[in-house]
């Protein structure tokens, strides 16, 4: 026998590391079977048969490298990604916390905002973690107005032209407080969920044919998730109750959406709207009680 079986142990912690426990396990077995007294009968280094206790002690320790490196990182791995998730509920925590300065917005905004980002992006052809990651990001698209003072955040009226330029600095305030926020993140999931919850805050705010604000982006110079975030954030306008409007009637809620499109809204979000605009209503009537 050559020294080379013991090449299968990186073999082993490769697929350990890389693979999921199915793929290490084969990968155990096959570096056992393929370094067997069987298959290896003979220790060529000392010119006699391989002993069959060795080669069980090798097929011994070849689960015991495999198992245990692939048990060290699914631990690892758990402890991250529940950081990660600690992590993540506690900025929704706080964010929650500073919306509720708003009266328009309460933690039932938040909640109903995710459901109709949910059912939206449901059938679109994109991947389930960008969809996911969108629909999480999505209660950061206010966050800006903590810094926004009482006098205008409360106002029941009208706002004057001053105080409407003032809540639109929102967006740049909550981009701004994101960004210092990502600056001190190392956890590249973290880094991400920052990252587009930036996107959302700083741009949810923009029309597709550049009338919007802070920077009157157009079409799709406008990240998507902003996009999405319009449609959810104006539906659910509309269709609750604020203190200077009462409720639009759901019927009257799609149309304003409708005739938003190409203008204010992303044609193919529109389209996808008008084919679940049923359980926008539900989900509205549902989580306004």
């Amino acid at each position: 026998m050559t020294p080379y079986p013991h090449l299968f142990y990186a073999a082993i912690i490769f697929a350990a590391i890389h693979g999921g426990w199915k793929t290490t396990i084969f990968t155990i077995f096959l570096s056992s079977l393929l370094t067997s007294h069987v298959v290896l009968p003979l220790d060529v280094n000392h010119q006699i048969p391989q002993s069959l206790s060795m080669s069980f002690f090798r097929d011994f320790m070849f689960a015991f490298v495999g198992i245990g490196v692939k048990s060290s990182r699914s631990f690892i791995v758990s402890k991250y990604v529940q950081a990660s998730k600690d992590q993540e509920q506690m900025f929704i925590q706080m964010l929650k916390i500073a919306e509720l300065r708003d009266p328009e917005v309460t933690g039932q905004h938040l909640e109903r905002t995710v459901a109709y980002a949910q059912i939206l992006l449901r059938d679109m052809d994109m991947p389930n973690k960008e969809k996911e990651l969108i629909a999480t990001c999505i209660p950061f698209h206010d966050i800006g107005k903590i810094s926004i003072p009482d006098s205008i955040l409360l106002k029941p009226g009208k706002l004057t032209f001053d105080e409407f330029e003032t809540i639109k600095h929102h967006t740049t305030i909550g981009k701004q407080i994101l960004e210092n926020l990502e600056t001190s993140i190392e956890n590249s999931h973290m880094k991400e969920f920052v990252a587009m919850a930036k996107e959302i805050c700083h741009f949810h705010h923009e029309k597709v044919d550049g009338t919007g604000y802070p920077l009157g982006l157009k079409g799709d110079e406008i990240p998507f998730s902003a996009k999405v975030t319009a449609l959810c954030d104006v539906y659910d306008a509309l269709a609750t109750e604020r203190p200077y409007k009462a409720p639009y009637p759901h019927e009257e809620c799609v149309r304003i959406i409708k005739e938003g499109r190409n203008t204010h809204f992303d044609s193919e979000l529109v389209d996808n709207f008008l084919r679940v605009e049923k359980e926008f209503n539900e989900i509205s009537e549902k989580l306004s009680q």
